[in-house]
């Protein structure tokens, strides 16, 4: 770290200054020195440093103002050194925004190559985090969320206008569609971005620890709590917490977390000290609470503190023109992970694809692509590459369309399901067309023939 480091010190005494300049050099630090806070402020601004000493006392300026000068164009850390070991002026010198402080005559030298090291440690954990922050910022922001078709454009419109808001939001969906996505996105683009977003699965734990899980516990509460825990509402104070599954949370926790809403406080299991956070709540469900509520199995006074804004998220097979653009996101991630060449998406896989239903939404195109990546060995992933369930659809489709339709003109029947047969055959041999010809017992020259006849090209119509 030392010999990309570059330190900026100012100091009036010329020894101060000589000694900060060989003891730090000889730690492999590039150091330049100054004498007055104007000559420090043209310096800073020409080299930009990583670090900065400031002199409490100097000849032209003092050095807290010079501090907050330099803070007006930089965020390097500075170390304060002065005369004066009072608690008052170090207390001054923090909160002017100093790393450190160290009061003369330095006896120990060691102490200032121990600080500035601390500093400079502090300062790049401090860079790299802004980074993660703004890597997660720009992960979950709305134009990453993938979907052009008109419920996905609604949708994403309406997170957006519950970003620029603090109401507590239900988000509705199937499971596998994406909730926890959109809640993200609302959180990372709302005024508490910079808070801490975080999530409980309600529907995974058992009643007693999903208690301790939401609200902490102190030490000795039940068997196990050898310490206090801290809960997720005091781990997201001044951020979010998302509620996933919700309508599989505990009655008893439901008016735990009801006194929550409505008092902004309460108290860990065990404990009787009223904690009190800042928290934006965000829900989500893919069950009907309202049914829940008429059932007693939600508490009806809950359901209205959750549900003051409700948005849904709609299922994969109601947004079928997103499939192709979601499924090369998820080809080009797991060829990316599995250090292999990204394969296309055969128009026959396609078309099998777009026969499915998707019980388990965008979960299960995930799932499916990374296993159709992981079997590819070609350029392209054909059917064969699929899971099992999504081709038994596409057969059983292609299985009642060859059926042979009762009455009417039999030539037109028997060309229809000609047809029909050679589109399958196409379809389940990815479209080689050698091995389309050998499955129907044709020669190659005959079913380029018969293609032609019925005008049938890799873009034609599936059976259906």
């Amino acid at each position: 770290m030392p010999d990309s480091m570059r330190i900026l010190a100012v100091d009036d005494d010329a020894s101060v200054r000589q000694l900060i300049e060989r003891f730090l050099g000889q730690e492999g630090y590039q150091v330049s020195v100054t004498t007055t806070g104007q000559e420090f402020l043209e310096a800073a601004q020409r080299l930009a440093p990583d670090l900065c000493i400031f002199d409490l006392d100097l000849p032209d300026i003092d050095g807290l103002s010079l501090l907050g000068k330099f803070r007006e164009f930089s965020e390097a850390p500075a170390i304060m050194l002065t005369g004066s070991d009072a608690a008052a002026t170090a207390v001054a010198a923090m909160r002017a925004g100093a790393s450190d402080y160290l009061t003369k005559p330095l006896s120990d030298w060691r102490k200032l190559g121990v600080a500035v090291k601390n500093a400079l440690t502090i300062s790049r954990q401090s860079k790299e985090l802004q980074g993660l922050r703004a890597v997660v910022r720009d992960t979950y922001r709305f134009e990453a969320i993938i979907g052009a078709s008109p419920r996905m454009v609604e949708a994403k419109d309406t997170a957006r206008r519950l970003a620029a808001s603090d109401a507590t939001v239900m988000i509705r969906g199937e499971s596998g569609v994406g909730k926890e996505l959109f809640a993200r996105a609302i959180h990372f683009g709302g005024s508490r971005a910079k808070g801490a977003f975080v999530d409980v699965n309600c529907a995974a734990l058992t009643e007693s620890l999903l208690e301790s899980e939401i609200f902490g516990h102190e030490k000795g509460a039940f068997t196990g709590a050898v310490g206090r825990r801290i809960g997720k509402f005091e781990q997201a104070d001044g951020g979010t917490i998302f509620l996933d599954e919700i309508g599989d949370m505990p009655l008893s926790t439901q008016a735990k977390l009801l006194r929550v809403l409505q008092e902004r406080s309460f108290q860990r299991v065990g404990g009787a000290e009223k904690v009190t956070v800042n928290v934006r709540v965000l829900s989500a469900t893919n069950q009907p609470l309202e049914k829940a509520v008429a059932d007693g199995k939600f508490r009806q006074d809950l359901y209205y503190r959750i549900n003051t804004v409700t948005m849904e998220i709609p299922p994969l097979r109601d947004r079928r023109e997103d499939m192709v653009s979601l499924s090369v996101h998820f080809i080009e991630a797991a060829a990316r992970r599995e250090k292999r060449p990204i394969p296309a998406l055969s128009a026959a896989a396609r078309q099998v694809m777009m026969q499915h239903s998707w019980p388990g939404n965008i979960r299960e195109l995930e799932n499916a692509m990374i296993r159709a990546v992981v079997l590819c060995e070609g350029l392209e992933i054909e059917p064969s590459m699929l899971p099992p369930q999504i081709r038994a659809a596409s057969s059983g489709a292609a299985e009642a369309a060859l059926a042979i339709p009762a009455g009417g003109n039999l030539l037109q029947s028997v060309e229809s399901l000609e047809r029909r047969m050679i589109l399958d055959a196409l379809d389940k041999n990815g479209w080689v067309k050698a091995r389309a010809a050998r499955a129907l017992g044709l020669t190659e020259r005959i079913l380029y023939y018969k293609m032609d006849t019925y005008g049938i090209a890799k873009d034609a119509t599936p059976p259906s």
